[in-house]
């Protein structure tokens, strides 16, 4: 994965231009520590300068401290000059991206992902020509999608687990049941749907059979043209996922 490339502060002479300079010189070695200290004591002298933001942010981020980058790349989105934001919020795209690499719950990587993708169109929207953040808007979008279903799935997995602690179905319940798929095995989904729908509105035992009725309806879909996207191969995502 290549690494940030450090936004170099083209800053006027004053007193804490050198240790700037400094730190540009130690982040091109691979000193981000270092280069994070001269940022630091750069930043005693001017406080609220953007680009500060921008190159604490980044030494963070290749520090593995997403939290602090976080921080300080959403300050420096907010530079006036709209390349310079474009180059910050795309930074803090990939710093929301590695956070949810790092969730240890399903629902964290789903909203850091999210944050993920707004901040790529971000990127996009202050500049139309980010080739780079146009093309990890998709990678992004397609991983987000395949946490979703996997997300939905073991859902799914739960529900029927659910079921099998109901009551027994009741009779009614069984004969509608085998009305219902023997009208799906004669191409009439819609008709099927309906009467498990009716059934379970009715029947207090028949509440565990929804999930017939989500697959009924997924076949409905797919007939009516929605077609499953094939999962990405993320061997090398890394590689994919550019950061400037």
């Amino acid at each position: 994965m290549r690494l940030f490339v450090l936004l170099v502060c083209l800053l006027s002479v004053g007193l804490w231009a050198r240790p700037i300079n400094d730190g540009n010189k130690l982040f091109a070695k691979g000193d981000y520590a270092g280069a994070l200290e001269r940022y630091m004591k750069a930043r005693e002298a001017e406080p609220a300068n953007p680009l500060l933001f921008y190159n604490i942010g980044t030494c963070q981020y290749r520090l593995g401290n997403y939290e602090e980058a976080k921080k300080e790349l959403e300050s420096a989105v907010r530079m006036p000059d709209k390349k310079m934001a474009a180059k910050a919020a795309y930074n803090l795209a990939n710093t929301h991206f590695r956070m949810g690499e790092k969730a240890a719950e399903g629902s964290e990587r789903i909203a850091a992902w999210r944050e993920s993708v707004a901040y790529l169109k971000k990127a996009i929207d202050l500049d139309n020509n980010f080739e780079n953040a146009k093309k990890n808007v998709e990678i992004v979008q397609r991983k987000l999608k395949e946490e979703l279903d996997k997300q939905k799935e073991n859902k799914d997995q739960n529900q029927d687990n659910n079921d099998q602690k109901q009551p027994p179905l009741s009779e009614k319940a069984k004969e509608v049941l085998a009305r219902a798929l023997q009208l799906c095995k004669d191409g009439k989904y819609a008709e099927a749907k309906e009467m498990l729908e009716n059934l379970i509105a009715e029947d207090e035992t028949a509440g565990q059979l929804s999930g017939h009725v989500q697959r009924i309806d997924d076949v409905i879909e797919i007939k009516a043209g929605r077609k499953p996207k094939a999962k990405i191969d993320a061997s090398n995502t890394d590689n994919d996922l550019e950061v400037i």
